[in-house]
């Protein structure tokens, strides 16, 4: 073969592959726009933040209308309504009002309009847990009268006084005041110590933001309590943990069960004045950073 066929035969060997290659179609490119970013998903074991604009969220309300009732479609009321003009978060609050009488038959002991979390909001021996939410007191909120309770941690086992709350007035707290009340147990019924470790002044229309580490136990060394109030961490003040920033004590009733959260307004039947409490943005989780954010 001369060179002269050499050459030509070569310039088609190169001039195939570029043919084919030339015969390729391009992919398409897609004009469809990106994915939405996914959705944050909260890990709170429990959420009440009233965002579904009822009390649906809440498994039981008791009240003096409904006595004890499925939060499921409960209508709003004087007694407690899912409001828009006051809230700390989100487009919804709940607004729990208590008048003298207020007291649902056939349940003990006393005035009151509250939401329970029941046992989706249970913690038990060795369990630890975080919470947050908002409290708001009305502007003629009846602090130096009697004893009420805004927020509480229920025994399972039935009577006495929760072994953790949030409570007000002179009776369990002082005058004018509210604060943490831990009621101790040595068995169920057999009361022990009672503390008021944290107290703060009733200030009417402002929102406390509530944050609360707790490791719940019927043993003294075990059980603990770490709380903050609008973003800073509390130093406790009295007994049983003056000066610790961790409140070691007994958080559980021994033999008692566990624990389920109650909101809203309970207080003493004793009490005549008319008092209005504002609960928002409450979750429980396991970590801190699972709560929802206020």
């Amino acid at each position: 073969m001369s060179w002269a066929s050499c050459a030509r035969v070569l310039a088609l060997a190169l001039v195939v592959p570029q043919i084919a290659c030339s015969s390729v179609v391009p992919p398409s490119v897609s004009t469809a726009p990106p994915p939405a970013s996914p959705r944050l998903v909260t890990q709170a074991s429990f959420i009440g933040d009233f965002e579904t604009g009822n009390f649906d969220q809440w498994p039981n309300c008791q009240n003096v209308l409904v006595v004890t009732a499925a939060c499921n479609d409960l209508p709003n009321s004087y007694s407690m309504a899912v409001e828009t003009n006051t809230v700390r978060q989100g487009k919804f609050a709940a607004r729990f009002e208590v008048r003298q009488g207020d007291r649902p038959a056939t349940i003990c002991c006393g005035d009151r309009a509250e939401v329970s979390t029941e046992q989706a909001g249970e913690a038990h021996e060795g369990d630890e847990r975080w919470y947050q939410w908002s409290t708001m007191f009305g502007e003629t909120f009846p602090a130096s009268q009697g004893w009420s309770v805004v927020s509480q941690w229920h025994a399972d086992v039935i009577g006495g006084s929760p072994p953790v709350s949030f409570s007000a007035g002179p009776t369990n707290v002082a005058d004018g005041r509210w604060g943490l009340l831990l009621t101790t147990y040595d068995a169920p019924g057999r009361m022990g110590p009672v503390y008021v470790p944290w107290s703060a002044p009733v200030v009417g229309g402002v929102w406390n933001d509530i944050k609360m580490h707790v490791k719940w136990s019927a043993h003294a060394d075990v059980g603990f309590i770490e709380l903050w109030l609008n973003g800073v961490q509390q130093q406790f003040a009295a007994m049983p943990c003056a000066g610790q920033v961790r409140c070691q004590v007994r958080t559980l009733i021994p033999d008692g069960g566990g624990v389920y959260f109650k909101q809203g307004y309970y207080r003493d039947s004793a009490i005549t004045a008319t008092g209005v409490v504002h609960h928002d943005g409450f979750s429980i989780a396991t970590t801190e950073d699972s709560l929802i954010p206020l």
